[in-house]
């Protein structure tokens, strides 16, 4: 993330937006091809047509995939935590004890 604030535009469910940013230009156009490709899609599976609702349930989509890979990393964190505490009980941390 660079400090200098760039003005972005996108376009989102037919709608454009200007978005001033510090974050990276790539990852913001990504941000909004993703959702816009979401809220058609959803616009397309369920006939509905207020843009309100369709991006409420795209937002729930969003927040959920998040949930779900938070919940993830967690629990890859605790592996690897378990695997260090077992490489240190074991000794094998420690680089001067021999081998053999």
């Amino acid at each position: 993330m660079s400090l200098e604030k760039k003005n972005i535009k996108i376009e989102i469910f037919g709608d454009h937006y200007s978005l001033l940013s510090d974050e990276d230009e790539k990852d913001v156009l990504s941000a909004a091809k993703l959702i816009d490709s979401l809220m058609k899609d959803i616009a397309d599976r369920s006939g509905l047509y207020d843009q309100k609702k369709i991006a409420v349930l795209a937002a729930l989509q969003i927040s959920s995939k998040l949930i779900r890979l938070e919940s993830s990393i967690k629990k890859y964190e605790t592996t690897y935590n378990n695997i260090i505490e077992l490489i240190e009980i074991k000794g094998l941390s420690d680089s001067s004890k021999s081998l053999t």
